[in-house]
């Protein structure tokens, strides 16, 4: 990765040729890449198909480049807070697309106000055939039962903590509902992605979840776990690294940078 180290921020990559050239380099190294490109809460609908195009326009740069990655949707981008219905055409666009070029496609979850019309948007593309992974937050208290119809659907799943507000606020008890979700995922789904830096979490999943080496994808953010991903990925685990890139990185930072100071306030030190 040294060639391409050279970054304003660690947490974000400046353009869609810089993710291209970092993820060439996580793929020598075994690690798989989810390309984002940032911006989130379209204001109009001529926002949000911008956004679409931006998505699209990584999902044609991977297939180009054959690489071994897949994009990363924000539904607040493509406009799931203006209306389902710009969200429902702006996303099932970008499933076709992505399908057209066998490119995976992961949908993201946001703020507590919007998970149900995110949801419901994913679940109805599930019924039009597409296939893609579902981000779950394990402080919500509604997530096993999407958990369950995620199965039902066919639709995979890819389980985190949760980096807005939830149901559940003490870190005990996210991790706690972290580990009754996991194995709940473990029955229902033959594979599923983690998205964690608790350290803890990841020797747990590895060591309690039959057959994990192959069945768990264990997600990591740039900046955050890259000698411990690096680790893993030579061990043989199935890694993958979440690239955003742009210029719209505001919110984005402020979320890593309220992580990092809540993991100070713990005394904990941030995985490297």
């Amino acid at each position: 990765m040294k060639s391409v180290e050279i970054q304003k921020n660690r947490w974000h990559l400046a353009g869609l040729d810089e993710a291209v050239s970092w993820c060439r380099a996580c793929n020598v190294r075994g690690i798989a890449c989810m390309l984002h490109p940032l911006g989130e809460f379209a204001e109009d609908r001529q926002a949000a198909e911008e956004a679409a195009r931006r998505y699209e326009d990584s999902i044609s740069a991977i297939h180009r480049h054959g690489l071994d990655a897949s994009v990363s949707v924000k539904p607040s981008a493509v406009g799931v807070a203006l209306q389902s219905e710009a969200y429902n055409e702006y996303l099932q666009q970008i499933l076709s697309h992505a399908t057209a070029k066998r490119v995976p496609v992961g949908i993201d979850v946001e703020g507590t106000s919007l998970i149900h019309d995110t949801l419901k948007g994913a679940f109805q593309a599930a019924e039009q055939e597409y296939t893609f992974t579902l981000t779950l937050q394990a402080y919500l208290k509604r997530t096993p039962a999407d958990l369950n119809r995620a199965a039902d659907e066919g639709v995979s799943v890819r389980l985190v903590k949760g980096a807005y507000i939830g149901d559940l606020n003490q870190r005990n008890e996210i991790t706690a509902a972290f580990r009754t979700q996991a194995f709940l995922l473990s029955r229902r789904h033959p594979q599923f992605s983690v998205g964690t830096h608790d350290m803890s979490l990841i020797r747990w999943l590895q060591d309690s979840i039959p057959e994990a080496r192959t069945r768990i994808t264990f997600g990591f953010l740039k900046g955050l776990g890259t000698e411990t991903m690096i680790g893993m990925a030579n061990a043989g685990w199935k890694v993958d690294e979440y690239l955003p890139y742009g210029d719209d990185h505001g919110s984005y930072d402020r979320r890593r940078e309220i992580y990092l100071a809540a993991l100070a306030s713990a005394r904990t030190r941030p995985l490297e």
